[in-house]
This record gives C-alpha cells, sequence and structure tokens, in this order.
C-alpha cells in the first residue's frame, strides 16, 4: 500500500510540474479569419497586454487616422496613447525597437495610405519564461506587397521583456 502511495505522489507532482510548463497559446490574430479576436485579446495579462501594445505600435491593425484595431480592443484608446507608450515603456525599458516606435509616438499609416501595413496573423505561444510571437505582417508599398512573418523570442523574467530574436525591426539590434 505504500508503494502505491508514493507512486500517486509520484504521478500527481510529476503532472503539476508538466502541466506548469506546459505551452499556453493566446491568438490575438487568427490566420483563417485574419479579424481581431476580441475575447482573447480582452483576457490577456498585462505583461501580454503590453507585448501585443508593442506589436500594435510596430505593425498596423486597419488603422484610421490615430484609431488601429488592436490598440483600441487593448482598451488603450488612440493609437500612441499615454497609456500604450507606458505599457512599452514599463514593459520592454532597454529595448532598441520599442525606443523607435515610441520616439515616433506609436504613429502607423493609415490602411489607406500608399504606404501602410496590417497584421494578418498574431499569436503569442508561452512556454515557461519564453514567449514566442507568431505573426504574419503584411506590408503594402504603392501597390506591392511584402510578407514579413516571425517568429520573434522574447524571455520575460523579473516584469520585463527581453528580444533573443527578433525578425520585425531586426535592423534596430545592428
Amino acid at each position: 500500500m505504500k508503494s502505491f502511495l508514493r507512486l500517486l505522489l509520484i504521478v500527481l507532482l510529476l503532472s503539476n510540474f508538466i502541466l506548469s510548463h506546459a505551452q499556453k497559446t493566446y491568438t490575438l490574430i487568427p490566420k483563417k479569419t485574419e479579424k481581431l479576436n476580441k475575447p482573447v485579446i480582452a483576457s490577456l495579462p498585462p505583461n501580454l497586454k503590453a507585448l501585443a501594445a508593442f506589436y500594435g505600435a510596430m505593425g498596423g491593425t486597419n488603422c484610421m487616422d490615430q484609431e488601429c484595431a488592436l490598440t483600441t480592443a487593448l482598451g488603450l484608446g488612440k493609437q500612441g496613447s499615454e497609456t500604450q507608450k507606458a505599457l512599452i515603456e514599463k514593459y520592454f525599458p532597454d529595448d532598441k525597437a520599442a525606443k523607435l516606435v515610441l520616439g515616433q509616438d506609436c504613429y502607423l499609416p493609415p490602411s489607406s495610405a500608399s504606404t501602410f501595413s496590417n497584421f494578418a496573423a498574431l499569436s503569442f505561444v508561452l512556454s515557461g519564461d519564453s514567449v514566442r510571437v507568431n505573426y504574419q505582417l503584411d506590408v503594402y508599398e504603392h501597390g506591392n506587397l511584402k510578407i514579413i512573418n516571425g517568429p520573434d523570442i522574447y524571455v520575460f523574467k523579473n516584469q520585463v521583456f527581453k528580444n533573443k530574436k527578433r525578425v520585425l525591426y531586426a535592423w534596430t539590434n545592428k
């Protein structure tokens, strides 16, 4: 009987360990629909809300004037609002790409401009302290389409994101 209880305890502890390190995925923009998944966006924890605010400053989501769909869905108000910038500053204090978008007040050209971008897909995959950002960013330049695909990889420690590998704005780290 004692052996059975020990085995049961080991199985429970191992299961708990595995579940605590399991991946969790947040799909903000599914590739199938290319539309915002508002329930998922509303349920993001603060650090992932900041990550979404940062990506919302690097690539468009149906922007018109100072309104971008992702920034609005995050409850941050207009593109480049003080709330959006504060979130990015807090969670990306030493990131060169973050400093760049903040220096431009998170400005993105409207979707009606001759050059603009829109995320066709965006998701976050958490595994331990690692966050993989999967995306497809469609960049339109005078009628030509260029597609930028992730993933970008960050480590989240001490309430701060550190860039491990980034495709989007990769040139800022050179």
